[in-house]
């Protein structure tokens, strides 16, 4: 279910509703997609799998190393989102969060509005702080 984007509340009722007297936890529900996903990754660390997923994806990426191993700036947007910014008359908006996420990077957010005052993301960037 989890291959299908099914939510972890979702898996545990269709449990309980296939066997009222199942005692599976959510707790249970999410070391089981841990794991699960943990394995497709196989030994690849996260900032691996997510440069393969790019690779394979066609998505147009750039990133800056640092000490040659650590990533310290990445940038990436899918192909048809800057083709469809480029062929249309758009406004474009830069926003950023600051530190909200697992690796305490600002995540900068590149969005296009339409005409008719629809959004749709360009590309995403995390910047490392110049300290």
């Amino acid at each position: 279910m989890t291959k299908s984007m099914v939510k972890p509340r979702n898996i545990i009722l269709m449990l309980k509703e296939h066997n009222v007297n199942s005692y599976t936890t959510i707790k249970q529900i999410y070391d089981a997609r841990s794991v699960y996903r943990s394995s497709i990754r196989d030994s690849d660390a996260e900032m691996q799998q997510l440069m393969k997923l790019l690779e394979r994806d066609q998505y147009i990426h750039w990133h800056r190393l640092k000490d040659e191993d650590v990533v310290r700036d990445i940038f990436w947007c899918h192909p048809d989102a800057v083709k469809f910014y480029n062929s249309h008359n758009l406004e474009f908006l830069i926003d950023s969060t600051y530190k909200t996420n697992r690796y305490r990077l600002p995540l900068l957010d590149f969005v296009g509005v339409t005409p008719t005052k629809m959004t749709f993301s360009i590309g995403f960037a995390y910047l490392r702080e110049n300290v």
